[in-house]
């Protein structure tokens, strides 16, 4: 199998626009693999339909004093995945057909490249035959001096739409759980391992999605409390990785 794409997604609402998409690629090799609550498993199976190449999968629990568990489901997703490259997808995205093609087409001519999409963020009330049409949010990533790719450090790396070498996530030895006590950084912080382990990172402005706006999941002021609260755990293992004593975990 070529792509696996996977989704860690608590939100049946805001999976059916990334569904649509996925059923209209103009690539048809890969498998989807969505890692959400049990609870809702067979209502996500519900609004995605049936295809062989769909699969559901319960998300770990979540450890004590954690505020979630997307890390865990992560790892258990990319531990999960058969495919050569990984196209990490979240819910709640539109992206146009073609968005398959361009990130195998990438791996195909650099095995060692890992590239992260652009998107914007627009009204999730206002949709053209399914398209998000009211921009609301620019991503402050978008740039016109470098062209349409270039490469970039880790802390430009998101996992809204983006690929990653399978390899590379072994390499690294995935996501920490750790992290799953703050809010966000941390695909940055394995970005910069997978850096370290010889791959190049990159952006792309050619490979693009439409976000819908939406509230933070728990609330926008726990979510900042817990973004804050990570910071001085995050800057621990960046400076770990750059002495070279943090550069592979043991959870893929």
């Amino acid at each position: 199998m070529k792509i696996s794409i996977t989704t860690p997604s608590i939100r049946p609402d805001f999976i059916g626009i990334v569904a649509t998409c996925i059923k209209k690629q103009d690539f048809t090799d890969f498998e989807w693999l969505i890692g959400t609550k049990p609870e809702l498993i067979d209502e996500m199976k519900a609004i995605i339909g049936a295809d062989s190449r769909f699969r559901v999968l319960p998300e770990p629990p979540k450890h004590e004093k954690d505020f979630y568990n997307l890390n865990k489901c992560w790892n258990m997703l990319f531990r999960e995945a058969k495919g050569e490259l990984i196209v990490n997808i979240v819910d709640g995205i539109w992206f146009p057909n073609d968005v398959l093609t361009m990130f195998w087409n990438h791996y195909e001519k650099d095995k060692k490249a890992c590239i992260s999409a652009v998107g914007n963020q627009y009204d999730p009330n206002i949709l053209e035959f399914g398209k998000p049409m009211i921009e609301v949010w620019r991503d402050p990533r978008m740039r016109l001096d470098q062209g349409s790719f270039y490469q970039v450090y880790y802390t430009e790396m998101e996992l809204c739409l983006a690929s990653l070498p399978r390899q590379a996530i072994l390499d690294v030895g995935g996501l920490d759980p750790l992290a799953d006590k703050y809010a966000a950084l941390f695909e940055k912080e394995m970005c910069a391992r997978i850096e370290k382990a010889g791959y190049t990172l990159w952006l792309s402005q050619d490979i693009n999605y439409r976000a819908l706006n939406h509230p933070r999941l728990y609330g926008q002021n726990l979510w900042d409390e817990k973004y804050k609260e990570g910071w001085p755990y995050f800057d621990k293992c960046i400076a770990a990785i750059n002495n070279g004593t943090r550069l592979k975990l043991d959870f893929i």
